[in-house]
């Protein structure tokens, strides 16, 4: 679909001008709400700016989320967030700040030596970095050498500190840090990476075989059209695991064909609308090879055929396959993978005014220019998959700081007893076996290409000794492995390093048994190592006695490897940790408090997504299975499987006190209760594995439920706080499943009384299995002990009280609460009375009206129109 140029200016300035004239009107709504609410009356500067609206379909009303300003300065992570309906703020929860008159402390230093702190604080050399203007307007996919910042105050002690919170991006070593440091003494306030790390280790838990179905649904990988649509300028098929089937593991490829969406996709997947792609590239992502680890555009697939895309590749695996053979393969599922979950989380509330991931935003608000640089077969290590979410940031001047999300697919060698590192260049030598080596958790990781050089032996056989600079150069260098009276593995690699050598060969003299060298927090070490045995050793140590050149390659073919761009259950894990920052307070670094739980909403999506069509409460699903070689039915990089059955997964809301803080572990017990959640709304709605067929399904109601519940928790939620979102979001769209979601969450430990304890800690929650006075009463309980009766239910405006008259005076009490147990309404009256009770004031939604009479109480439901 093509655009017209004058069509599309128009568009772009009645969007602007509309969504001008809406922000002024929920500004003003905002601040007449915030004149006159009780929660500000101790705040005497509240002044803000509205950062972004979204306007939520599934609630009718507009999350307004709200910066917090002072002298025009944002004040850090002091925010508010406003649920609009109508033009009415009914709901307004904030953080503001108090500011006193004698409260500001002045700047002592400057931005450059605050970005050389920052810079310091990374492990990153203070060298070839550019500072750039924050109001500029044009700060978009920033270089490495480009350091995005922003001003802001920082609270401390009822004091604000000027502070520059500063962006720094440095490919090289894959690091991306958010980093706040003071203006007054170059102190760091806050330090954050902008990386989701998913990396495990082999010891996962696992599971017993069973039988798995083949059989998907297919409204998932079907185009979706109607009358109101046209047609996307090419058609295109992908040779795929197409969802919800979770991986190779679970079932087989199949060809799919035109999977998008167009109301949320509106040019297909190949093109922004100004660019038409034959390759694996698109609006919503760029999915490529980085084998390099540099974070770089590589080798992305272009269509098989001419006239239309078709991306039908060989995939074929085996212990005595290299994962590099299914290069175009997997690039093609790590596309349509990153487009699925775009389309189906768009329909449910992930869209361009919250902060998504597109190049165009096709004239619907937001910032454009971030759709997700999608890297497979990425080089900067194994057995890991990560996220760096980036950012969209409203500018006081009404540009935008934007930064694309970056997503990176690992390699996988669980499992894996036989891995050849060391290749011959030499013909002769070349046919010798190939042996067995081990690698080393530090320094560069071997890739596809590798190394190429000859072998040396340093003058000191264990390499402990330092050598002169440039005496190795261009080498690669071999030692023994003897550490006792020597040096560790690491330092052995540091001299050589030093002496100029670009790779190291540890020889085991002792034994042809190898193993990996692993060592903690090594960062000074940047060449690879392996290890290799005793024979070999040995016969490269004669050919060098013997005064022939050894020239060797050192690479990885990875043989018999998984490759996580075929686990569209990690891929959705790694977009969902896009989704949770994005839409959580300001949209970037209000995760990182130690009881976040973003690893849990991350787990949820990816079950939601990849459900089969013969899923049940109890049947236990893990995570990442495929790609660290468990069974379908282990828990994979999960501790307990999911499931409703808490002999199987037992965790509840105590269990936080054990984590120490471990983002997955914290994670797995959230994702727990949604997935409880998940199944308590199916058994009421019905279940569907296809969130996207109907939107009355239980399935589709919960992954509503807690995408509105991220849009409206606090910057660094707890789980009180975010179990609270999902029960306004309920609230807020009615209300009736209210009790069922109190009931889920006690049922772990997450009741009324459950305490987050000090955001400091994560050792100091208490667990709570009660849920609200509201919620203990069955209604058929009410039905046999009412003694009042409450009319009209619905109530629009006003409601009476029923009861057989009886002699005298008689007085009652009359609670209105909601369901979350707090009273909003209270009154004595007498008991003949036939005067109406009012319900001007209250939101729609259900309560609970409580009646006592001579300490006796009776309670019944009323809904509230």
């Amino acid at each position: 679909m093509k655009i017209n140029q004058l069509t599309k200016s128009a568009g772009i300035g009645v969007f602007f001008l509309f969504a001008n004239l809406n922000a002024q009107s929920n500004e003003q709504a905002i601040r007449s709400f915030i004149k006159n609410d009780i929660s500000f009356r101790n705040i005497s500067n509240a002044d803000f700016k509205i950062q972004n609206e979204d306007k939520s379909s599934s609630l009718n009303a507009e999350i307004v989320n709200i910066q917090q300003y002072y002298n025009n300065t944002p004040i850090y992570k002091s925010l508010a967030k406003a649920v609009v309906r109508d033009g009415k703020v009914i709901s307004l929860n904030n953080n503001f700040r108090q500011i006193g008159s004698n409260s500001i402390i002045a700047d002592k230093i400057d931005k450059s030596e605050a970005l050389s702190t920052a810079l310091r604080s990374a492990d990153i050399k203070d060298t070839g970095f550019e500072l750039l203007d924050e109001n500029s307007g044009d700060l978009i996919n920033l270089p490495d050498n480009q350091v995005a910042s922003i001003r802001f105050y920082f609270e401390r002690n009822n004091s604000l500190i000027p502070a520059q919170l500063f962006f720094i991006n440095q490919t090289k070593e894959n690091k991306f840090y958010g980093i706040l440091v003071s203006l007054t003494d170059g102190e760091i306030l806050e330090k954050n990476n902008m990386i989701d790390e998913c990396k495990f280790e082999d010891n996962h838990f696992s599971g017993d075989t069973e039988s798995t179905s083949n059989h998907l649904l297919t409204h998932f990988n079907t185009s979706v059209t109607n009358k109101n649509q046209a047609k996307a300028v090419t058609d295109a098929s992908y040779n795929v695991f197409p969802f919800p089937l979770e991986a190779p593991t679970f079932g087989s490829r199949v060809i799919v064909t035109n999977p998008w969406d167009l109301t949320v996709s509106p040019e297909g997947w190949h093109s922004n609308g100004s660019t038409n792609y034959t390759n694996t590239y698109g609006n919503n992502v760029l999915a490529y090879v980085d084998n390099s680890g540099t974070n770089s555009f590589g080798f992305s697939p272009s269509s098989s055929t001419s006239g239309n895309l078709t991306f039908d590749f060989p995939f074929a695996e085996s212990p005595s396959l290299s994962a590099y053979e299914n290069r175009a393969s997997a690039v093609t599922n790590l596309f349509y993978a990153n487009n699925m979950i775009h389309d189906i989380m768009y329909k449910f509330g992930f869209t361009e005014m919250s902060r998504n991931f597109q190049t165009n935003n096709f004239e619907k608000g937001g910032s454009g220019n971030d759709a997700v640089r999608a890297e497979a077969f990425d080089g900067s290590g194994y057995n890991n998959a990560n996220f760096a979410s980036g950012y969209e940031i409203l500018n006081g001047n009404g540009s935008y700081t934007t930064q694309a999300p970056r997503m990176q697919m690992y390699l996988w060698n669980s499992g894996v007893t036989i891995n050849t590192r060391l290749f011959y260049t030499d013909p002769v030598l070349a046919t010798r076996p190939p042996v067995n080596t081990g690698s080393a958790n530090y320094g560069r990781q071997l890739m596809e290409t590798g190394i190429t050089a000859d072998i040396v032996i340093p003058p000191v056989a264990n390499g402990c000794t330092a050598m002169a600079a440039g005496s190795l150069s261009g080498k690669i260098a071999m030692v023994n492995a003897i550490t006792s009276g020597g040096c560790g593995f690491n330092v052995k690699a540091k001299t050589m390093q030093d002496a100029g050598a670009i790779g190291l060969i540890v020889h085991r003299t002792t034994s042809n048994t190898i193993s990996n060298m692993s060592v903690s927090n090594v960062t000074n070490v940047s060449i690879p190592s392996i290890m290799i045995p005793k024979d070999e050793g040995d016969f490269i140590t004669s050919e060098i006695t013997a005064g022939r050149t050894v020239n060797v390659n050192l690479k990885n073919l990875a043989v018999g490897y998984k490759n996580s761009s075929f686990d569209n259950g990690v891929m959705i894990h790694e977009y969902g940790h896009g989704i949770s920052n994005r839409l959580t307070g300001q949209g970037y670094s209000c995760l990182t408090n130690l009881e976040q739980m973003g690893e849990g909403w991350s787990d949820f999506f990816a079950l939601m997504l990849t459900n089969s069509p013969n899923a049940s409460a109890t049947a236990g699903r893990g995570i990442g299975t495929y790609s660290s070689n468990a069974p379908t039915t282990a828990g994979g990089i999960r501790q307990y499987r999911y499931t409703t059955d808490m002999t199987i997964n037992p965790h509840t809301y105590a269990d936080t006190n054990t984590t120490g803080g471990q983002p997955h572990a914290v994670g797995e017990i959230w994702a727990t209760m949604l997935w409880d959640l998940h199944w308590k709304m199916a058994e009421k709605y019905g279940y569907n594995s296809d969130v996207t067929a109907s939107a009355t399904s239980g399935s589709a109601k919960v992954l509503q439920l807690v995408m509105d519940g991220l849009k409206l928790q606090p910057c660094n939620p707890n789980f009180v706080s975010g179990r609270d979102a999902i029960l306004q979001a309920d609230q807020l769209a009615g209300g009736v499943d209210n009790c069922l979601i109190w009931n889920v969450f006690a049922r772990r430990g997450l009741g009324l009384n459950a305490s987050a304890g000090t955001a400091a800690s994560i050792s100091d929650q208490v667990e709570d299995f009660s849920v609200p006075a509201g919620c203990v009463l069955g209604t058929e309980d009410i039905a046999k002990n009412k003694a009042f009766g409450i009319y009209p239910n619905p109530a629009k405006g006003e409601f009476f009280i029923k009861t057989a008259p009886t002699v005298g005076n008689n007085t009652i009490k009359v609670e209105v609460l909601d369901m979350n147990g707090k009273l909003v309404k209270s009154l004595e009256r007498k008991k003949n009375s036939s005067d109406s009770i009012s319900t001007k004031g209250l939101t729609k939604g259900t309560y609970l009206v409580v009646i006592t009479e001579n300490g006796k109480s009776n309670a019944e439901k009323l809904i509230v129109e």
